[in-house]
């Protein structure tokens, strides 16, 4: 039971009446001989009658261990928690602090009980008491970082060498025994040039070493020279990066893989190099002894761009193809190099339309506005029979080249855009966006109903002139538009969108309102087909993360170049005269036609909100 004052915290009291005495004193009593249901309702009239007793704070601590043994922890919490908000420098607050611990063990909230010590002064013996059951409590739901963390807190407050070396100890055995990569990685972040990041350095070099994944392990080996220069680990290490050309060389055939690894857009090329490392790793199972690497290049270590460097890169290892880069204008600055080495260079992620003249080196396995245009109005006008569209686009240059295409493709179907309608790039609420489409739409083909309620006109119905609505753009974007077209009575009509829309926040935002709407994407990660639920599963079980279109479109590139070379390509010239004469390839990021002029034609991605799941229709 709360106490109704609100006395100052530790604020002068009245001295203790025969009253109170009493009154405590037969509480205590029934208490220690294990009468709660005595001393408990004696506990809490006390404090009613008694709202500033200087007892209170035993009171308090008395009412907590009661609740506690009762399994009355909510009540337990509010009693113990009083006595360290309102008394927190009386003798009692420690006990209760202690209890308080007890009880948020119980509950499983351990940062509750990390709270009410992290930040005291003093106390090191309770505070290492209950930081080891803090980190126990992790570690056995499995949650290894916040263990370590807890560990390392208990590890600074011992001054025993031996204890302190055992905490240690059990960090290293987590460390080396139970993390993953992720969690590894983590580590490096969190603690840097200090332990326990030296021995989560020493286990990542480990593990892409076995690994084959020879970029990562050199990456980690320069790391750890750089922030443990003297570590008993050093002179292994320098020998180990010495060694990673050589183990390079030892493949008879190299890929080439030349992505940004570390700079802005590091996840996209990591994600990239992973979906690239996956393909190689199935192609070797279904071919064990296949001498078959990959040579990886970070785009972002070279500042300068320069062509120079990359020519000498690729003359030292000679691949007979490469794959990437992501960006359009980084496939600008390579292509001249690929074509002067006559090796073949497909790209998993650059869109511009200008690649297909970049010479015969240049391939894309990446999915264009352009694509996406052509698929989502094929199937809107071929398949739904639908004629006429209104465009809600974002008033920035990729809106405008969104509308453009959309526009082309849909004419070239036979059907019309009977209106287009811009709206800030930063806008949330697109009531005035709506109300032009509808005004502008009601001046052509659309009807409304609308009666007279008093002074007031409703609109009841209204009948779109147009059979569809095209949303391109983010989620977020198409998220908070789609259920507000539904507020202002645009509904029951198709909704088409890009990929953008292709992540776990546009269902979020759409609610119930985007029922069988439809989008084009280039990989969709829910697919019932065998080969896409197999890459799914190998690369949450590798990488531990979801794969992306990148990791897709990169996997599929480099499965071009190893069927390639499986049928009996083995020069860069030859991998290159294969890749253009590629046929009716399945891959994980579409059907594959033909590769014409570079460009990698396949089946588009059809996904459809149904029952408020991602479903793909094709």
């Amino acid at each position: 039971a709360e106490s109704p004052g609100n006395a100052p915290l530790d604020s002068a009291v009245s001295p203790i009446s025969p009253e109170e005495k009493s009154s405590f004193d037969q509480a205590k009593a029934a208490s220690t001989s294990g009468n709660a249901e005595v001393a408990l309702p004696s506990f809490e009239q006390f404090v009613l009658k008694f709202p500033n007793s200087a007892l209170l704070p035993d009171v308090y601590a008395e009412l907590g261990g009661l609740y506690s043994k009762r399994g009355e922890m909510k009540r337990a919490v509010e009693a113990l928690k009083t006595v360290l908000d309102r008394f927190p420098r009386h003798p009692r607050a420690d006990e209760a602090r202690l209890q308080l611990s007890e009880v948020y063990l119980m509950l499983g909230d351990l940062k509750g009980t990390m709270g009410l010590w992290e930040d005291l002064p003093g106390q090191e013996s309770a505070k290492m008491l209950v930081y080891e059951q803090v980190a126990q409590a992790y570690l056995d739901r499995n949650e290894l970082l916040e263990g370590i963390q807890v560990l390392m807190k208990k590890k600074g407050l011992m001054v025993d060498p031996v204890a302190n070396n055992a905490v240690r100890e059990a960090v290293v055995s987590i460390v080396k025994d139970k993390l993953q990569e992720k969690d590894l990685q983590s580590v490096v972040k969190q603690y840097g040039a200090s332990f326990p990041a030296d021995e989560a350095l020493i286990r990542l070099i480990g593990l892409y070493d076995r690994r084959g994944d020879y970029y990562r392990e050199e990456r980690e080996i320069k790391h750890f020279l750089s922030g443990f220069p003297n570590h008993l680990f050093t002179g292994e290490a320098r020998q180990l990066v010495g060694q990673i050309r050589e183990k390079i060389k030892t493949q008879r055939y190299l890929i080439g893989v030349a992505l940004p690894l570390s700079g802005r857009l590091a996840p996209f090329g990591n994600n990239a190099l992973n979906g690239i490392q996956l393909a190689l790793q199935q192609f070797k199972e279904s071919l064990p002894g296949a001498s078959v690497g990959l040579v990886v290049r970070d785009l972002d270590e070279d500042g300068k761009r320069s062509q120079e460097i990359l020519a000498e890169w690729l003359d030292d290892f000679r691949p007979i193809a490469m794959i990437g880069p992501l960006l359009s204008k980084e496939v600008d600055r390579i292509a001249p190099v690929a074509e002067k080495a006559d090796l073949a260079m497909i790209t998993p992620g650059a869109t511009a339309a200008r690649l297909s003249s970049l010479g015969k080196s240049v391939f894309r396995n990446a999915m264009t506005a352009r694509f996406q245009c052509h698929a989502i109005a094929e199937y809107a006008v071929a398949q739904m029979n639908l004629k006429r569209f209104a465009v809600l686009f974002p008033k920035e240059t990729s809106g405008a080249e969104w509308l453009k295409c959309f526009s082309e493709e849909v004419s070239r179907l036979g059907g019309e855009i009977v209106h287009a309608e811009p709206y800030p790039v930063s806008e949330t609420d697109f009531t005035a966006t709506i109300r032009r489409l509808k005004e502008a739409d009601l001046k052509k083909n659309g009807v409304v109903e609308i009666v007279q309620e008093g002074r007031r006109k409703r609109e009841v119905a209204y009948s779109p002139g147009f059979d569809a609505v095209f949303l391109p753009g983010d989620a977020d974007k198409a998220g908070l538009m789609i259920p507000q077209l539904v507020f202002h009575n645009i509904k029951d009509i198709p909704l088409l969108g890009t990929s953008g829309w292709n992540t776990p926040e546009f269902l979020k935002l759409v609610g119930p309102y985007a029922e069988g709407a439809t989008f084009i994407d280039g990989f969709f990660a829910g697919s019932t087909d065998p080969m896409v639920r197999k890459f799914v599963g190998q690369y949450r079980a590798k990488f531990q993360q979801e794969p992306d279109l990148f990791a897709a479109q990169a996997f599929d590139a480099a499965r071009l170049v190893l069927a390639a070379l499986e049928g009996g390509a083995l020069t860069p010239r030859e991998v290159k005269a294969a890749l253009a004469k590629t046929k009716d390839f399945q891959g994980v990021s579409g059907l594959v036609s033909e590769i014409r002029d570079g460009e990698v034609l396949k089946k588009p991605i059809l996904i459809q909100v149904q029952k408020g799941k991602l479903v793909q229709v094709n």
